[in-house]
């Protein structure tokens, strides 16, 4: 959640241009195994990345070199300034990043790597529902707060970045732990508290049990942990970035993720949704997590939510100016009443006193 108050100082990363080339994992590498012979996916990871889901600006390419990492991220932070201030966010304004992704030793430019032109293949009728999403989403951020409920799934603490499929965000908490048994994998994201629970070899909830994080069901495919979420609820369902256009995650979509240990210090992160109504062909997105050098913390977001309600107070005092200034204007503009008789005249002592024939 983006919620008013003092940005943490933050000590800046050295430039990338003074910094080598990411090195790659090695290609020999080999994963630590659980007692039940698969990869061991555990520990704290983080993808605290700059990398926009979709292709923007002039760079078509995938790849880009460290000079060109360095210009797109110096581009990225001073956006990020602009949103703040439109906003009113200093959290947003001040990334807790300064990294393009790195998968493979390789600065990426988007996480779509298909299809090639690094967009999201909607079809018609999801493009529409799209922009007008886009322009809710829009109202929702310069202040529309006539109703609680009608305000962003993420402003009141029901979801946060646990959701499939695994997104980043710029100013907030970008740590996630993995917890792993022979019969579940267990993802916990530090931004919004979220704990999901990926059954491994489980069959799928009945499709009228819904969550914010949906129902995860995942299999082995050698040393990559396939996982399918489905159920996912119809009042959320964009997945929504600071630039660009949000993922849609419709009730009848399916998120595929595929999680694979590179290197020790390395899991890459595959994802994609498939939706015949939404998707006009499949799509695949990817980037890597890296291990965390941080602790977690808890995120406390119902306790520390003063966002919301003051996101209402101030539509209320707006509301309350308008009102007054209204009802000002309105008694400027009212003319003086008009009667059918002029005001009666007062005659002088004197010319009463002749009147009545009586001497002054």
């Amino acid at each position: 959640m983006l919620a008013a108050g003092p940005a943490l100082a933050q000590k800046p990363a050295a430039p990338i241009a003074a910094q080598q080339a990411p090195a790659p994992p090695p290609a020999n590498y080999r994963p630590p195994r659980m007692p039940d012979g698969h990869p061991d996916l555990q520990g704290q990871w983080s993808n605290k990345w700059l990398t926009p889901l979709e292709r923007t600006g002039a760079l078509a390419q995938l790849v880009a070199t460290p000079a060109q990492a360095q210009a797109f991220v110096a581009a990225a932070r001073r956006m990020a300034k602009q949103i703040s201030e439109l906003a009113n966010d200093p959290e947003a304004g001040d990334p807790d990043a300064h990294s393009l992704a790195i998968v493979r030793g390789e600065y990426r430019t988007r996480m779509i790597v298909a299809p090639e032109d690094g967009a999201l293949p909607y079809t018609p009728a999801a493009l529409k529902t799209i922009a007008a999403y886009q322009a809710q989403f829009a109202g929702l951020m310069l202040g529309k707060a006539d109703d609680p409920e009608a305000r962003l799934i993420w402003e009141r603490c029901l979801g946060g970045m646990g959701q499939a499929p695994l997104l980043f965000a710029w100013a907030i908490n970008s740590n996630r732990r993995i917890v792993q048994t022979r019969d579940a994998l267990v993802i916990h994201s530090e931004a919004g508290g979220d704990t999901r629970i990926i059954r491994i070899g489980g069959k799928p909830l009945p499709a009228g049990m819904t969550s914010f994080v949906g129902d995860s069901v995942g299999h082995w495919e050698g040393d990559t942990l396939v996982a399918e979420t489905t159920s996912f609820r119809p009042d959320d369902q964009y997945r929504v970035f600071i630039t660009g256009r949000p993922i849609m995650v419709a009730p009848t979509s399916k998120v595929i993720e595929r999680f694979t240990r590179i290197g020790p210090d390395e899991l890459n992160y595959q994802f994609t949704v498939e939706d015949a109504a939404v998707y006009a062909k499949p799509w695949l997105a990817e980037y890597s997590m890296v291990t965390a050098q941080e602790p977690m913390y808890e995120f406390a977001c119902h306790e520390g939510n003063y966002g919301l309600p003051d996101i209402l107070k101030g539509q209320r005092m707006i509301e309350k100016r308008a009102a007054a200034a209204a009802a000002a204007k309105a008694a400027v503009a009212e003319p003086a009443p008009v009667t059918d008789r002029a005001p009666a005249k007062t005659m002088p002592a004197e010319a009463r006193a002749k009147a009545k024939g009586v001497k002054p």
